[in-house]
């Protein structure tokens, strides 16, 4: 009982101290506020940010997909590298008919971004031609119309189906256009189809200043259209597999690399990629942000606690005839010792609550300046008790030294300082 008394005086004489010295208190604090604020916000925008990228990796098709890009031939085959097709439409059909485990098969055609004019406006946008399959890998729903259906593929119907951000920039947000009549590098499409926004996607602008998604901004039409006007060819930039499950995965990869190895005669000029790649890297890519940031944000509150104890030493310089008289009317050492440290102790939790504070106002400037900045959470609960916890720590390190030095005074000589 006597030594939580012991501990209750020092800490009320050390709040007493740090407040009758506020503009010193808020100074030695100005690191640990910086610091905490610093490592919530940072930890917090790159969860946001890292939670946008699983979002989209699972809409994409998650562990299931596949794909199969084009590359160099190895170099024993380079010089017969010549007498492979490379990717061609020819290997979508292929895949389609002699690959039961694959559940849908699509090729991508990508022109990238291209000029989008209607109802008198024109914004830029991605295009991809594709097939009904399409829509069997993603996850995003229509809201108006239909996609592109076999009939389209088979006519090479002049056909487009839009996202939400050409709708608001060329039409109004949420108005349902189709039938309607667009130019897309001067020809002319009709839209058959119109898809949600993606969830959590905009910003806080609205209208046609919102912050729209990549995904948003994704316009489809049929491959074998934008394979006649735009490729003049039937090359595909990549084919897209989603398998039936994740235990056929291995043999679905099997079958794929037979089945293209036999339209590419024999050329090894494709790769397979799976998901799993991607996991592997966002996980590291998450573990990497994480620990770089937080280490940065880590050594600002190192460099606070060096304030911290700076400024502690300085107050017990200035205070050696205090401590004289304090030992010499009855205080104990650990009593001194006690009290400095609780200073230094209020003024780190002090510093650590007020960085908390000025986290949630970067995060929320960051939700309204960073694009898809939806995802970030005011509140990041682990990263906070985090900060905090450090902070407290810090403070309680950095107080050790100046409290033992000020404990550790003579009192005879304390009393005789000048």
């Amino acid at each position: 009982m006597n030594a939580i008394a012991d501990i209750y005086t020092g800490a009320v004489n050390g709040i007493r101290e740090v407040w009758s010295n506020k503009v010193r208190t808020l100074l030695s604090m100005s690191g640990i506020v910086l610091g905490v604020a610093a490592l919530v916000a940072m930890v917090g925008i790159v969860q946001g940010m890292l939670g946008n990228m699983r979002a989209s990796f699972e809409r994409s098709g998650g562990v299931l997909k596949l794909e199969v890009h084009p590359r160099e031939a190895p170099e024993s085959q380079q010089h017969i590298a010549g007498i492979s097709p490379g990717m061609t439409w020819r290997d979508v059909g292929a895949i389609d008919r002699v690959t039961p485990l694959a559940a849908f098969v699509t090729p991508i055609v990508d022109m990238r971004w291209e000029r989008f004019v209607g109802n008198g406006r024109r914004t830029g946008a991605l295009l991809r031609g594709v097939t009904p399959d399409w829509m069997g890998i993603s996850q995003r729903k229509l809201e108006y119309g239909r996609f592109i259906a076999d009939s389209d593929i088979d006519s090479k119907s002049a056909v487009v189906v839009v996202g939400a951000h050409v709708v608001s920039r060329l039409f109004e947000t949420g108005e349902n256009v189709i039938g309607q009549r667009i130019r897309v590098d001067g020809d002319v499409y009709t839209i058959i189809g119109q898809f949600e926004p993606v969830e959590n996607s905009g910003g806080a602008f609205g209208g046609s200043r919102r912050r729209w998604s990549w995904e948003d901004r994704l316009n489809f039409m049929p491959a074998t259209t934008a394979m006649s006007r735009y490729k003049g060819n039937d090359d595909v930039d990549r084919i897209e597999i989603l398998a039936v499950d994740v235990e056929t995965l291995p043999d679905l990869m099997e079958q794929i690399e037979n089945t293209l190895t036999q339209t590419h005669r024999g050329i090894q000029d494709f790769e397979i990629r799976t998901q799993d790649e991607q996991l592997a890297e966002l996980k590291k890519l998450e573990n990497s942000f994480t620990y770089s940031l937080g280490g940065i944000a880590g050594i600002s509150l190192l460099v606070g606690g060096i304030g911290i104890m700076n400024v502690m030493l300085a107050s017990v310089s200035e205070r050696i005839r205090e401590i004289g008289v304090r030992k010499a009317i009855g205080a104990r050492s650990h009593d001194i010792f006690i009290q400095f440290l609780a200073e230094a102790v209020v003024i780190s939790v002090l510093g650590g609550l007020f960085g908390l504070a000025a986290s949630v106002g970067l995060l929320s400037l960051a939700r309204d300046l960073i694009p898809e900045g939806e995802n970030i959470s005011l509140l990041p609960v682990t990263a906070m008790l985090y900060g905090f916890l450090f902070s407290s720590l810090v403070g309680l390190a950095s107080g050790v030294y100046p409290a033992l030095r000020a404990s550790r005074l003579d009192p005879i000589d304390a009393l005789r300082y000048e």
